[in-house]
């Protein structure tokens, strides 16, 4: 726990300087298998971060706490709001869980049967970012490390993933209903959603319907904006989109990084197609496949 002391001033340390760096926020990940969000999971860790709601959130609350004493910059929290079973590569190159005995106990915001969610303790921690003063989350769920198809769906899996065993267009379902469920809890808090890049070119529909329904304050993008980030200024200008700039979701901004290199749109954007890393990217992709 002493070790855990440490890194919580450290992140204080760097929030301070992003103060007077110029930032306008700081994030506080709690998502993706980032330490944050192992400690929201940490039910049966012992000493003061493992165990109760309370103690699980003591890291948290320790960094805000001491973010608050030393700088006024405002804090926010990327969320991974439900999280399931790992799943693995099947026989036919599917996704699959690492178990078929149907219970998994250690995911936050899990139903315990590795495939669902319970927003119990999600609505907890929520009533938790009021009481810090938390006034702005990005919701996502799961991680990309181990079940990478309910965090960001898609059609073509990274080199470590696995073919999608959903249609992923209900992953994106799945994260704006979650979402939405928080948003309608909370209403006063400033909500982005995320998961929304597989829409492809009805992606400015849906966000308009997501945002005018009131189950999100904001839509976030990631991948997209890798292959085409000029896209929200040509959706809220009304310019038309530019379809070959769209994000097929081709994985390769997941498996350049899972190989060593940079990540970037290696199959859309000249300027990736022309750096040495994309015929290299190419090789990696087709030893894998063969």
């Amino acid at each position: 726990d002493s070790d855990i002391d440490r890194v919580v001033d450290d992140f204080v340390a760097a929030a301070q300087m992003a103060s007077e760096a110029g930032f306008h926020f700081v994030d506080i990940k709690h998502c993706h298998g980032y330490l944050g969000h192992e400690f929201l999971s940490a039910f049966n860790r012992p000493g003061k971060y493992g165990g109760s709601l309370e103690h699980r959130t003591r890291f948290l609350r320790s960094i805000v706490e001491g973010i608050r004493a030393t700088s006024n910059i405002p804090i926010a929290v990327r969320l991974s709001a439900f999280d399931w079973i790992p799943f693995k590569e099947g026989a036919d190159g599917v996704g699959k869980p690492w178990n078929d005995n149907g219970a998994y106990t250690e995911g936050f915001g899990g139903n315990e049967t590795g495939l669902g969610a319970d927003l119990k303790e999600v609505f907890q921690l929520f009533e938790i970012f009021k009481h810090l003063g938390i006034e702005l989350v990005c919701i996502t769920g799961g991680s990309p490390y181990y079940v990478p198809h309910i965090q960001r769906p898609a059609l073509f899996p990274p080199s470590d993933g696995y073919l999608p065993p959903e249609d992923p267009l209900v992953g994106v379902a799945r994260q704006i209903q979650i979402t939405g469920q928080i948003k309608k809890q909370f209403p006063e808090m400033k909500i982005v959603g995320s998961a929304y890049s597989y829409l492809q070119e009805w992606l400015p529909q849906v966000a308009e319907a997501v945002v005018e329904q009131e189950l999100v304050d904001f839509v976030g993008l990631g991948r997209m904006v890798l292959s085409y980030p000029d896209m929200p200024a040509d959706i809220l200008e009304g310019n038309g989109l530019k379809r070959q700039k769209i994000c097929r979701t081709f994985s390769d901004c997941t498996t350049a990084p899972r190989q060593g290199m940079i990540s970037g749109c290696f199959p859309l954007d000249p300027f990736y197609k022309g750096m040495p890393e994309a015929a290299r990217l190419k090789e990696i992709k087709q030893k894998l496949e063969s």
